[in-house]
């Protein structure tokens, strides 16, 4: 992912504009949230060899809850963008330290990054000077590695998640039952296209097991209701 594509999910992140990707968000402290980001939104017409899923982002904000940065955590390496209007100013060192390394640490033992002058040019010096001051050590010319043993802030005091709207619920059951009828008219074209087969009666139970998520997903939401009550 470019600089330039992460400038994009920043920028509209603050206009409110998903219409190209889909970002689901949770807050783990005040100014960072963790998301889920489908920088493609799933389309009828995407490949079936696809794989692509959601990656994982943590957006920062400022104090005025505007965003400012983004991390892209590639589990093996991790990829920064602070909007240059916001640079120099600690927003991404403060949310490293104190929210993002210490809830990565959650997952794992280790965590590298890639600082490549070649690659960056103009950023490196200040991409440097922020993964030294976050404990980074260099183990060649483009590579940086910090241990959890080594990490001295251990913050896992993270918000609680915020759940959904009794009416988002009900948007979302609407849509679950409307993937299940689509794989029902699939299923009956391929039982009229091709008798009643074993595969036919494995998508009739495809289609019983997602409409059941109907209602599956209202006692979830009733029981975190509980939980966080």
């Amino acid at each position: 992912m470019t600089n330039i594509s992460l400038q994009s999910l920043i920028e509209n992140l603050n206009k409110n504009d998903e219409s190209e990707s889909l970002i689901y968000r949770k807050s783990l402290s005040t100014t960072v949230d963790l998301a889920k980001v489908w920088v493609n939104r799933p389309k009828p017409t995407d490949s079936i060899t696809s794989s692509d899923g959601p990656d994982t982002f943590y957006f920062i904000k400022n104090n005025e809850n505007s965003y400012v940065a983004a991390v892209y955590d590639m589990k093996k390496d991790l990829h920064w963008f602070v909007l240059p209007e916001y640079r120099g100013k600690g927003h991404l060192t403060n949310a490293m330290k104190d929210t993002i390394l210490p809830h990565l640490f959650l997952s794992r033992q280790e965590q590298r990054i890639t600082i490549d002058a070649g690659q960056i040019d103009f950023n490196f010096n200040a991409s440097e000077r922020v993964a030294l001051n976050l404990g980074f050590s260099p183990k060649n010319d483009t590579e940086y590695f910090l241990s959890k043993d080594g990490y001295s802030t251990y913050n896992t005091d993270f918000q609680k998640t915020v759940g959904f709207s009794e009416d988002r619920i009900q948007e979302l059951r609407k849509q679950i039952n409307y993937l299940s009828r689509s794989l029902w008219a699939i299923q009956t074209e391929v039982e009229m296209k091709l008798g009643k087969t074993d595969y036919s009666g494995d998508l009739t139970d495809l289609v019983s097991e997602v409409r059941s998520h109907t209602w599956k997903l209202e006692d979830a939401w009733w029981q975190s209701k509980d939980v966080n009550n």
